[in-house]
């Protein structure tokens, strides 16, 4: 079949192996739900079989949901199955380990307990926890038994990584990389692969640019000839959790999939688009075009700004937050760095002046999760101190959580990793009141100012945003400098497309000639080697040093 890049590709396409590419806001996740429920229309996907949707994070999957709830109504489950790679792996595992002879899982993987645990032999070893993480999952992401892990942990020699598996085995437990090889495990018995190549009619396999190699593996075998894999080259983020974006579109080419490729996009204004097309070109992709021009007509802006130190520019972007927020107060605003401690002069500014703001550094906005924490947070005995109240309001949300629902099981993990780390300077009833809800998970953009990092923004959209710290060391991070390796090095640059696709109206991206250390003591910096792409398209250049 011939690439086609039509915006209604969904009326007529069959199924097929397909590799669907879509840079952001092109529409990609509402045209798969829309290609489903033709699907169903055509008498193509009929209960009891049914289509499985595979997304790497909880935000696409909830996203996905979503849309299939509006095409195909609230009972829309009796078509699809969706869940992420862990979910699905959890799912395998649960339902047929005794066919490779183990035994379900007891207590399920728990973000909390395997950080805690990964710190502690970190600081016995003194070694970083970026170096073991790696070694953990270079040594269990394949279809590898117990007894193999610890053989290929022996021979690659890292101590820290051996004294981690025995020290979580003794426990009882296993980890997310544990997950995805028990899945493949499992999935390497044919009476397994068979019952759900039965099952399921069609695969949608969505983010594949954040995909290994091993979650690959997990999709691919369900329905060959029958699966949609969906993304964008442009978007992996996530390298340093062992994603393999180029490998994984070759194996998807090598299953001779007819490729569609969208270039149109819904939601960005023709300004905003200029920037995202000069970061997708620099990371080898394509450019991006407005699919109605006209609708943008008198509106959109792309606009760089250049200021002595941080504080000045926290004070720029206050003011100017105030003024669009005074100016329409229905405009959702997202001030966006690579990462929160670069943000911290605009979160103190924006403090100052009493401006009300959304901060996503707390990991929860599902309500059913904060409710949790509100309902248990009386119970937890005062005279607890700080580290014991954490844990015991931690255990006792954790039993009101449904044993195999791991995504609930895995938000609350998060969020009490965070809560860890807060709690060293503020009070847990500080920490629980700030935690931001959302009266809709799939959608939790509303009105106002949002300020966050690069990589908890992929998938939402704002109004009007903001980047600040557009300079060396901090995008790219200095991490990806030191190692100079050109794949961590287009990591970042696709950190900072996403950052610039979220915006739909207005973006302004900002770099200082100072920034404070750690100590508090201002160092110059360099504008970051990637600023310059985008100021060459900007409609508005600010120097206000």
């Amino acid at each position: 079949m011939p690439n086609a890049g039509k915006p209604d590709w969904y009326v007529s396409h069959p199924i097929a192996e397909t590799l669907l590419t879509a840079p952001p806001g092109c529409g990609k996740t509402e045209g798969i739900a829309r290609w489903l429920r033709v699907l169903v229309e055509r008498g193509e996907l009929l209960p009891p079989r049914r289509a499985l949707g595979l997304t790497f994070s909880n935000k696409a999957k909830a996203n996905l949901r979503s849309r299939l709830r509006r095409e195909l109504g609230p009972r829309w489950w009796r078509w699809a199955t969706v869940t992420n790679f862990h979910g699905w792996a959890f799912h395998l595992h649960q339902h047929h380990c005794t066919s490779i002879g183990l035994d379900p899982l007891e207590i399920a993987p728990q973000r909390g307990w395997q950080a805690t645990t990964t710190r502690a032999i970190c600081r016995e070893y003194e070694c970083e926890e970026e170096e073991l993480q790696r070694v953990l999952r270079s040594c269990k992401l394949g279809a590898y038994d117990d007894d193999t892990v610890i053989e290929r942990l022996d021979d690659y020699g890292m101590g820290a990584a051996l004294a981690y598996e025995q020290r979580i085995r003794e426990a009882g437990r296993r980890d997310f990389n544990d997950l995805i090889r028990l899945g493949l495990l499992v999935l390497g018995e044919p009476r397994v692969v068979s019952l759900y190549r039965e099952r399921f009619a069609v695969v949608v396999v969505d983010e594949v640019q954040d995909l290994s190699l091993a979650q690959f593996d997990l999709a691919s075998p369900i329905a060959p000839g029958r699966t949609l894999w969906a993304g964008d080259a442009a978007q992996g983020i996530y390298g340093f959790a062992g994603a393999q974006p180029d490998l994984v579109v070759e194996r998807i080419r090598g299953r001779d999939a007819c490729e569609i490729e969208l270039t149109a996009s819904y939601r960005s204004s023709p300004p905003v688009l200029r920037a995202v097309s000069a970061l997708s070109k620099a990371l080898g992709g394509q450019d991006v075009r407005a699919a109605s021009e006209d609708e943008w007509e008198g509106r959109g802006r792309l606009v760089s700004l250049r200021t002595k130190d941080a504080r000045q520019e926290a004070d720029w972007v206050a003011a100017t937050v105030e003024d669009w927020m005074d100016e329409d107060p229905a405009l959702s605003v997202g001030v966006i760095a690579r990462a929160k401690g670069r943000r911290k002069w605009v979160d103190e500014e924006i403090q100052r002046r009493g401006l009300l703001a959304e901060i996503w550094d707390f990991p929860a906005h599902r309500p059913s999760i904060v409710e949790l924490l509100v309902r248990h947070l009386p119970l937890v005995d005062p005279a607890l101190d700080r580290g014991e109240a954490v844990e015991d309001l931690y255990l006792r949300c954790y039993v009101d959580i449904d044993d195999l629902d791991l995504d609930s099981q895995d938000e609350l993990n998060e969020v009490f990793d965070t809560i860890g780390e807060l709690v060293v300077e503020m009070s847990l009833a500080d920490i629980v009141s700030g935690i931001r809800i959302s009266s809709s998970p799939e959608d939790p953009v509303g009105p106002g100012l949002h300020l966050l990092n690069g990589h908890v923004g992929k998938g939402q959209q704002f109004d009007r945003v903001i980047i600040v710290g557009l300079e060396e060391a901090f995008l790219p991070h200095y991490r990806a400098m030191k190692s100079g390796r050109a794949e961590d090095l287009d990591a970042e640059l696709a950190v900072l497309h996403v950052m610039a696709s979220r915006a739909r109206e207005q973006l302004v991206v900002a770099t200082c000639e100072l920034v404070p250390n750690w100590q508090g003591e201002n160092r110059r910096r360099d504008p970051s080697r990637w600023f310059g792409l985008i100021e060459a398209e900007v409609d508005q250049v600010i120097d206000a040093r």
